[in-house]
């Protein structure tokens, strides 16, 4: 865990930081981010958040290492939790930055200006962009049941037979999800915050963008772009 002043420096830092050899994109937001954001919280939620997944991930490589195991049973948990956990620690001193713990959830979920950040493991290799993964166990209900509640529309969807029964996964009550985002901020929008990490390299790559959810397999990307990820030490 970090105090508040350190992470106060970390993020003043992160802010002002143009063109270091650490960064390999050292190019500012973009005009989405700053439509979404404004130019100086964009700024520094461009490099604070790959900051934050690079911490959350190093934690898991550190359990890893504890375990004394030859096998990523200790990295995968750990690295999930902390996401969440992290990223909120890293952001929720920054304007317009409030947490909600989603009933029956084990993880905060971080609500930046009106926006959802949900972290995604999207894969544990550099060379697969965000857009070309399938949806799999780390896309958990969770995240499935933001991107139906607030992600975008689908621009087109199936065809329900008539007299058809809901399925359980549609039949689901998300009432009390919808409850608690919303007294918290009003039109909340989901944004995906994917990345590429493994137990051995750490972080290789962070992007974030919209997609809305198809059928519950699917994901039908709009925008996305990468974030700076500072080279491993």
């Amino acid at each position: 865990m970090i105090d508040r002043h350190e992470r106060l420096e970390r993020l003043s830092v992160f802010a002002s930081v143009r063109g270091v050899s650490s960064v390999e994109d050292a190019d500012g937001p973009s005009r989405w981010s700053i439509e979404k954001f404004g130019l100086p919280l964009a700024s520094t939620l461009r490099t604070a958040i790959p900051a934050a997944l690079r911490r959350a991930v190093e934690l898991a490589q550190d359990a890893r290492d504890a375990s004394e195991l030859d096998t990523d049973h200790a990295f995968g948990p750990v690295r999930w939790k902390q996401q969440y956990e992290v990223l909120h620690e890293y952001l929720h001193d920054l304007p317009d930055v409030v947490g909600v713990h989603p009933p029956g959830a084990q993880v905060r979920v971080t609500i930046c200006r009106g926006h959802l950040l949900l972290p995604w493991r999207y894969a544990t290799r550099s060379d697969l962009d965000m857009r070309d993964a399938r949806p799999g166990r780390d896309l958990n209900r969770l995240i499935r049941d933001l991107l139906i509640l607030f992600g975008p529309e689908p621009s087109h969807e199936e065809v329900t037979l008539p007299l058809m029964p809901l399925t359980p996964e549609e039949a689901r009550d998300r009432s009390a999800l919808r409850e608690a985002v919303e007294q918290l901020t009003d039109e909340p929008r989901v944004l995906l915050v994917g990345f590429a990490c493994n137990s051995d390299e750490g972080l290789l790559r962070v992007s974030w963008g919209e997609a809305a959810l198809l059928g519950g397999t699917e994901l039908k990307w709009g925008h996305v772009e990468d974030l700076p990820v500072a080279r491993a030490r």
